[in-house]
């Protein structure tokens, strides 16, 4: 009954959060200002209503500046970078040569071994190529489209507001609909997921930014040109299925062959082995001591999730165990 139950509202909830975003997003802004609001009521003596407009106003100010400085930052350097990544033929031709250049060199390479190798080495390279390309595109369409934005952000802002100056009303209905002890065990539960999933969500921060700061790193020790941008983007790919860094790191790495850089391609290879066995190592590590969860299990969650349904499959078997342990110390299953 717990997983129909579970795996119901998780596909409700997804299947549904194109249109619930902004007010998803302002819930849970709200409640992440809830302290600084009580801060605010109780250092000036001011209303609920006059500190939630502070607090609202306050958060979005300083996310604005920050999304906006990056954005033009990101955006600057995806211009030049998509104009410098050379097309998809040239790559392939490139593929071509140096495979025949093996083959003169060893002298001993199975013709038939070579033929095989090479549409699948080009359709990797086709992959990993639209992927990244695609991504910066995306990057570019939305500062376009940034007004849409605007108005989502516009919305989300408000609902912030009214949230938060409403949140102990809504806590307050909420817990009315429970008995006496119905009330303690909604409030174990939700003081017990709020530790996990805040939890869940700083492991998985953590492995994200250790990616994009040992990518930073190694990519201006390496001297490449647009390391932030190819960082985010390295970021942003380690959360994705299959393909992961090596949609950036590969295609970067074959472009420096391309050019002649051969040391760099060569450390662009060996930060991506690098990077990637040190998130193989922290990753269930880190995610199964925040969320006492077996290493074992997390890394089961995570395979069979990827295997299954991708990166969804992936949070909802994760999502799974984390509330199963949630009602099981509360001793509700």
């Amino acid at each position: 009954m717990f997983v129909v139950a579970f795996s119901l509202l998780f596909i409700l909830f997804f299947s549904s959060l194109s249109y619930t975003l902004p007010f998803v997003l302002a819930f849970i802004i709200a409640l992440w200002t809830k302290p600084l609001n009580k801060y605010l009521q109780k250092k000036f003596k001011i209303s609920n209503a006059i500190s939630s407009i502070i607090s609202t106003t306050l958060v979005f100010s300083l996310l604005g500046i920050l999304i906006s400085a990056v954005l033009y930052k990101i955006t600057n350097e995806a211009r030049l970078l998509l104009t410098k990544i050379p097309n998809l033929e040239t790559i392939r031709s490139y593929v071509e040569l140096y495979l025949n250049e093996l083959n003169s060199f060893f002298g001993q390479l199975d013709p038939a071994l070579i033929e095989k190798a090479y549409p699948q080495l080009t359709a990797m390279l086709s992959g990993t190529f639209d992927v990244t390309v695609g991504i910066l595109n995306t990057i570019i369409s939305f500062v376009i489209g940034l007004p849409v934005a605007l108005m989502i952000a516009f919305i989300t802002f408000l609902a912030t507001y009214f949230f938060s100056k409403d949140m102990p009303d809504i806590v307050e209905r909420f817990y009315s609909i429970f008995s006496f002890h119905g009330k303690e065990k909604m409030h174990s539960i939700l003081k017990e997921g709020s530790s996990m999933i805040a939890g869940y969500f700083k492991a998985y921060s953590t492995v994200i930014f250790l990616t994009f700061l040992e990518t930073l790193i190694g990519l201006s020790i390496l001297g490449i040109d647009y390391a932030l941008i190819l960082s985010i983007l390295s970021a942003i790919m380690d959360v994705l299925p299959i393909l992961g860094i090596s949609a950036v790191y590969i295609p970067l790495a074959l472009y420096n062959l391309y050019l002649g850089n051969t040391f760099v391609a060569v450390g662009l290879l060996i930060l991506y082995v690098i990077v990637t066995v040190a998130r193989q190592i922290i990753e269930p590590k880190l995610v199964s001591t925040t969320l006492d969860i077996h290493p074992v299990m997390i890394l089961a969650a995570i395979f069979i999730g990827l295997k299954a349904y991708g990166f969804l499959g992936m949070i909802f078997l994760i999502a799974l165990m984390v509330v199963y342990k949630i009602l099981s110390k509360v001793r509700i299953l």
